[in-house]
């Protein structure tokens, strides 16, 4: 790092008005004084601190500005929704101090800064200006006290299985997360560095970036899609509801006060090349002028427990039934109202297709040595029934329908996870401005690359499964 000190200030750099180099904890005096800091990052052009080089989008981006957080600032909240019908930024309320009404059975905790989740743990200056340093965060500790006892069970939310032990949940965010075999293990098993208790610590395969602004805690709710508005890869989403209805069944029926803190828990590894592996660096400076400053930072990287406004208390009262221990459970998709006279053939097409092609591979790699046991005609963008897709100005076209086929998991256990696969049932009509006479095939949803295609697949129990095709008698 010497001879790049160097050049600072012909960058125009102010050394002095720089946070310190670090490490520290993330949200901790240190990191958060990056949002207040009028330091130059980045050089080029005007010049920019780095609360200006924030850039929260997406969800993050509609809910900061709907609870007055100015992106790049300091502030930050805790809301909760109680009403499965909602519009989030519009009806969520402040959760710090309230009484919350889940007689709906409804309850989602949304955090929320305007900066990211995973804060500067570091100050890296090097040719061109200088790099705040973000670690990859997967993983957010949550502790929690019921009527101030702390529940310290240590759980690990992760996957759509929600009664998979700790070890095989740990074990399967390894698996799910792009080089986890090279850091996630021990960083999950040992649980925070500071011996800290966390009553459970949920994982994301897809990090927190530096673009994402909230933490997304949902608690109850009758319908788990719901829940998971929408967003399968919310992959603590199940065993987080499933752990949270086990707890609510031993702290039984009642009013009952809630406290809760979350701490963002993020890591820097040293990759299969021997290169430093962080979530983001943030800034002007030269990436590669900074290896062996991140190369140092190496490790896990904690949230500091005292950060201020992440915590929130609320009192509330469970009935009987939310006291049973029986959380959520993902039910069938509906039967769409189809057009009579394609029912009994669709059904008999979509049958044949589906243990085919992309609907197929992906059945077998969610119930092996299953075959597909019920479809359900479903709706696409066109709407229900065989419908046709135009492209290219005349290049290509075929017509279409979409179903999903359900799979039962082969140990045939009622609480056992098979599989529900949204795919694309086509027949090819023209291909390069010529009219074809081909058979239906087994496809899926196209991607820019129309050769790539895909398929909505979503877990199920075979007791749902079973209540579908009961359900859905009446079509068959």
């Amino acid at each position: 790092m010497g001879p790049c000190m160097s050049l600072l200030d012909a960058a125009g750099v102010n050394l002095a008005a720089l946070p310190a180099q670090g490490p520290y904890a993330m949200s901790s005096e240190e990191s958060l004084s990056f949002l207040t800091s009028k330091a130059t990052f980045d050089t080029n052009g005007a010049g920019k601190p780095f609360s200006k080089l924030v850039d929260l989008r997406g969800g993050s981006h509609t809910l900061a500005k709907a609870f007055g957080l100015s992106p790049g600032g300091t502030h930050n909240c805790f809301m909760y929704v109680n009403k499965a019908e909602c519009t989030v930024s519009k009806d969520a309320k402040p959760l710090n101090g309230a009484t919350v009404d889940v007689s709906e059975n409804e309850l989602q905790l949304w955090y929320c800064q305007g900066a990211p989740i995973s804060m500067p743990v570091g100050c890296v200056k090097s040719s061109g200006g200088a790099n705040a340093i973000l670690p990859r965060v997967h993983a957010v500790d949550v502790y929690l006290e019921i009527d101030g006892d702390a529940r310290t069970d240590g759980h690990v939310c992760y996957g759509s299985d929600a009664n998979l032990s700790r070890d095989k949940a740990i074990d399967a965010a390894v698996k799910g997360t792009m080089e986890g075999e090279l850091w996630m293990k021990d960083f999950l098993k040992k649980g925070p560095s500071d011996g800290s208790k966390p009553w459970a610590t949920i994982v994301q395969d897809n990090r927190w970036a530096s673009d994402d602004g909230y933490v997304y805690l949902p608690l109850m709710a009758n319908d788990v899609d719901n829940a998971l508005m929408g967003d399968d890869k919310l992959t603590y989403v199940h065993s987080l509801m499933a752990k949270w209805a086990q707890l609510m069944a031993k702290v039984g029926a009642g009013t009952h006060s809630f406290s809760i803190r979350i701490r963002p828990r993020g890591v820097i590894y040293m990759d299969e090349d021997g290169e430093p592996m962080c979530g983001d660096t943030i800034g002007g400076g030269s990436s590669r002028d900074s290896n062996d400053a991140v190369a140092a930072m190496c490790g896990e990287h904690l949230t500091d427990p005292n950060a201020p406004g992440m915590s929130a208390t609320w009192t509330m009262t469970l009935d009987a039934a939310q006291a049973s221990g029986k959380g959520p459970v993902r039910k069938a998709q509906e039967f769409a109202n189809w057009p009579a006279g394609e029912i009994e053939e669709c059904i008999e097409m979509a049958m044949k297709f589906a243990n085919k092609g992309v609907c197929g591979r992906k059945a077998a790699e969610m119930a092996p040595k299953s075959k597909c046991c019920h479809i359900i005609l479903s709706e696409g963008d066109q709407g229900a029934g065989i419908k046709t897709a135009r492209y290219g100005n005349g290049e290509r076209e075929y017509d279409f329908f979409c179903a999903w086929a359900l799979f039962k998991s082969a140990n045939g256990k009622p609480d056992s996870l098979g599989a529900q696969i949204k795919f694309v049932v086509k027949k090819k009509t023209i291909v390069n401005y010529r009219p074809v006479d081909e058979d239906w095939y087994s496809g899926g949803f196209e991607t820019a690359n129309a050769s790539i295609e895909s398929v909505t697949a979503l877990t199920i129990t075979n007791a749902e499964i079973d209540a579908a095709i009961k359900r859905d008698a009446q079509y068959y």
